[in-house]
């Protein structure tokens, strides 16, 4: 260990807002802002207090198996769930597509854990690297999300959309599943602190023993099933290896810590065991105790009655206003269903022609109050026929805290209490900076650790803000009306431009090695933090944009050298400056951003870019037109030349390269960044029209143009100090063209 602090320190803990309190969310609320997460920053602090409220839980679990001592040839004993096995006895296949509703806040969450594992501070680290590796093998066939859809198609059910609140609010799935789902995107929030929990979870979750696999691990009898589950399974520990090399790496990097840290990745293992075990338990309990015809009339009416009183006062039922029966508290539902079944609605010589029923049929005064299911609860009550209904079916999971939540079970019939039920775990808070008046140095020191300042990001994004406000009021549209081909013969004709003006180096470069070696320092803050603008780009995955998100990852997972460090380019560019002998403190330290050879405004371009990074939702169409900008950068005659005269003075130019040949525009990063405007723009003419269309283009270009906005004190600084510190007769360098300058892709 050198003297600086390792970026995966063991006792890292956030700073939260002071003035900000500690919120408490139940898991559902927790679920759809975590989903929403940099539209409600807030979110972050009960997010922090829900894990390490969970992980204190975990002595608690009956299964947890913890050794003391890390011994590393027992490794493998020590993560392992000896107590549970998959056998055949899980749940019934005719309950199958009710029980993928259930896990689907889980399932469609299993992978967030590691996507956001490699941040600006960790993008060099050997860990976080090969867990993005493992993390890229776990999202290529990863088939869930389409086996679920297919599932629900095919048996005429829906869910709602994974990014709204109806899907959160689904009644009819249980808590503790929302539990699960939440306690998944909480921690890829905190890649960082809670590092050793992450590696035991995900470990846990490469075992393939969770809950899919324990509800239906021997169900030969689906052949899309059993397919599904032998890839899924094969998929998933197919990574087991890595995550064992990386957890002996992890545990090898701090010694005097084994046993600490050794016993956070076992709790984090037992963590995901539990929250499996948990849900299990609760789908067993609900499918082995199904609902008398009777029960799911009370709960059918215990969801409509809230919205039924003042509907039905001149209505009469044995002596009394149905308005009456439905305001009593509590609601007497045996004796308001005898007196119904003895009323005049229902005719007992003909119970299916009951008035009753008619009252729901087409131009009954209650058309449409219920649904087809509902109907047929009521008609199998009314004709006295049996059924078997699944509790969860029809049995809405009341919100922790309301009465009927905390009421006696005969007035909660069959919604089940957590497990582990909430504790109050209210997180430290101690006073924090002012981050608006921090200095350009410090102000990148916060982004690059923005995981341990989260208050900082509602000063990121009016930062951000005002930058883009800045932008738009100097900077038109090079077309009138944007159109696919517009955009098409704009990005030809700048890459066309630079082509033609290149000409290859032929003497002496003009300016001397030193001017070089300068600039490539400056650059340093800039590219050692390479991709960082796309870096919380994976929050896309779970809303309407994904397709684009999707193509915005591949680019990043480029930038990130694809998981393999030696292809990682702020790996590359940190070997190129080590061959200048320049050896410069970890970017996540402070020393970094206080390093005196920096000129002050070299850090104006990647604070830009981790600022916006983190709002990737609210700037979605600016993010953009900035990644267009940045991918195109890295193409034309400064590039060309840059990596010439590097060669010529005997520099290593690999990083040089890599971006001539990656950002091409015919298949690399230009073209990845200009179909995913595209596909923004397509789906903005169908949603909203072409007025608002045209709108959101101005906003691309907007950001597009940011970049050379951000970077012109910086092309100026150059300059000047250049001219200064006498480093050069003429400054006309590529560093003085802010397509190189800017560039930090």
């Amino acid at each position: 260990m050198n003297k600086f602090a390792h970026p995966l320190a063991v006792n890292t803990t956030p700073l939260f807002d002071s003035d900000a309190g500690s919120l408490e969310l139940d898991s559902r609320t927790l679920f759809y802002q975590l989903v929403h997460v940099s539209e409600h920053p807030a979110v972050l602090e009960p997010a922090y207090a829900f894990i390490t409220q969970q992980c204190l839980m975990i002595k608690q679990f009956p299964m947890a198996n913890f050794s003391s001592a890390y011994q590393p040839e027992l490794i493998e004993e020590g993560l392992n769930n000896t107590a549970f096995k998959l056998t055949a006895s899980g749940l019934n296949l005719k309950d199958l597509s009710t029980c993928l509703v259930q896990m689907s806040p889980v399932l469609l969450t299993e992978t967030a854990i590691l996507n956001n594992i490699v941040q600006a501070g960790t993008n060099q680290t050997a860990l976080t690297v090969d867990l993005f590796s493992a993390s890229l093998a776990l999202n290529a066939d990863d088939q869930t999300g389409a086996f679920l859809q297919a599932n629900m198609l095919s048996n005429g059910k829906a869910i709602p959309s994974l990014h709204t609140w109806a899907f959160a609010q689904q009644p009819l799935i249980q808590n503790c599943l929302f539990d699960f789902g939440a306690l998944q995107l909480a921690l890829a929030q905190f890649p960082r602190v809670f590092f050793a929990e992450i590696l035991g979870f995900s470990y846990a979750y490469c075992q393939a023993i969770g809950l899919l696999e324990r509800a239906y691990a021997q169900a030969n009898d689906n052949v899309a099933l059993s397919q599904f589950l032998q890839a899924r399974q094969h998929r998933l520990q197919a990574q087991l290896p890595a995550l064992l090399k990386v957890i002996r790496d992890y545990l090898e990097d701090f010694p005097l810590q084994q046993t600490a840290l050794w016993l956070r990745i076992q709790t984090g293992y037992w963590l995901y065991q539990q929250q499996t075990d948990c849900c299990y338990q609760q789908l067993q309990t609900q499918l082995a105790k199904p609902l008398s015809t009777q029960q799911a009339l009370v709960v059918l009416l215990q969801r409509i009655i809230p919205n039924a009183i003042g509907h039905h006062g001149n209505i009469q039922l044995a002596g009394k206003s149905i308005d009456a029966w439905f305001a009593s508290s509590p609601f007497d539902s045996e004796v308001f269903l005898q007196a119904l079944k003895q009323s005049a609605y229902i005719d007992q010589q003909n119970p299916s022609n009951s008035r009753l029923l008619k009252l729901f049929e087409f131009k009954g005064p209650m058309f449409g109050v219920l649904n087809a299911a509902d109907k047929g609860i009521l008609k199998a009550w009314v004709c006295g026929e049996p059924t078997i209904i699944p509790a969860f079916e029809i049995i809405p999971t009341l919100r922790r805290g309301s009465a009927a939540f905390d009421a006696p079970a005969s007035h909660n019939a069959g919604a089940l209490r957590d497990e582990f039920p909430r504790r109050n775990v209210r997180t430290i808070i101690t006073p924090i900076p002012n981050y608006a008046r921090l200095s350009n140095r410090d102000w990148y020191h916060t982004l690059v650790n923005i995981e341990l300042f989260p208050a900082a990001l509602n000063t990121a994004k009016q930062k951000v803000s005002k930058l883009l406000t800045l932008t738009r009021l100097f900077n038109r549209s090079p077309f009138k009306y944007y159109n696919h081909q517009n955009l098409n013969d704009y990005i030809n004709a700048v890459y066309q431009q630079e082509v033609k003006a290149y000409q290859p180096l032929t003497a002496p470069p003009g300016i001397s090695k030193q001017t070089y070696i300068w600039g490539i320092e400056q650059l340093a803050p800039a590219i050692l933090t390479d991709g960082c603008w796309l870096q919380n780009i994976s929050q896309l995955s779970y809303h309407p944009t994904q397709s684009i998100g999707a193509l915005l990852f591949k680019i990043y997972a480029d930038e990130l050298g694809g998981g393999i460090l030696t292809q990682n380019h702020p790996y590359i560019y940190q070997q190129l400056l080590g061959s200048i002998g320049l050896h410069l403190p970890p970017i996540h330290s402070r020393e970094f951003s206080q390093h005196p050879g920096f000129i002050d405004s070299a850090f104006d371009i990647p604070c830009y870019l981790m600022a916006i990074s983190k709002f990737p939702s609210a700037f979605l169409p600016e993010l953009l037109g900035l990644n267009l900008a940045i991918e195109l950068s890295g193409l034309g005659k400064d590039y060309l030349r840059l990596a010439q005269a590097l060669t010529y003075y005997g520099l290593d130019p690999t990083i040089v390269n890599v971006h001539i040949s990656i950002d091409n525009v015919a298949t690399g990063h230009t073209a990845l960044a200009q179909q995913a405007i595209q596909l923004y723009l397509d789906g903005m003419l169908a949603n909203s029209g072409e007025a608002i269309m045209q709108q959101h283009w101005q906003r691309i270009y907007t950001g597009y143009c940011s970049l050379a906005a951000v970077g012109r004190r910086f092309k100026v600084a150059l300059v000047t100090q250049g001219i200064l510190k006498r480093l050069s007769r003429t400054f006309t360098s590529p560093f003085n063209s802010h397509l190189t300058v800017s560039s930090t892709s």
